[in-house]
């Protein structure tokens, strides 16, 4: 079965339209001045990543760089393999590889008005994932919550 097409990079900014078969999950939050900085260095690294529950890449994202991203849920270890597709002094994105449970794309953006935004485009990569879709999107709820959580603490953190 073929994936749907999207435009590579896409998540990096806010979308017009959601290509179909895809879905969008997005999540918002404004960062005072006073945090600003040490919210994108943090949405700029793995460290984000790394403290919503995944193992992650040893080096910093790179356009191009591969890795894996793993997270465990009721003892079973789930890779993903990505590819970063951009990164910056105000975020990232990567597209999913095969073998990740989701094919799409996720980023992480501070934008110029200090509003920082986890945005994911993406449909169930397999049969099997189709069929766990529900699960997945429960779950992927949860992570771009958590995405939110950290920003805020970040926010406080950096308020002190």
């Amino acid at each position: 079965m073929p994936f749907p097409a999207y435009e590579r990079g896409t998540t990096r900014h806010p979308l017009d339209a959601v290509p179909a078969g895809l879905r969008l999950t997005e999540r918002s939050v404004v960062v005072p001045p006073r945090a600003r900085d040490a919210v994108a260095a943090l949405v700029s690294s793995w460290e984000f990543k790394r403290r919503a529950g995944f193992e992650v890449p040893a080096d910093a994202p790179a356009a191009d760089g591969e890795g894996i991203l793993a997270k465990r849920m009721f003892g079973i270890r789930f890779a993903e393999p990505v590819r970063v597709v951009w990164a910056g002094r105000d975020g990232f994105g990567y597209e999913t590889r095969p073998g990740h449970p989701l094919y799409g794309e996720e980023s992480f953006v501070l934008d110029a008005d200090g509003v920082f935004t986890a945005r994911s485009l993406s449909c169930p990569s397999n049969l099997f994932w189709r069929l766990a879709a529900p699960a997945l999107r429960v779950l992927q709820l949860s992570v771009s919550r958590a995405y939110i959580r950290i920003v805020q603490s970040e926010i406080a953190t950096a308020s002190r």
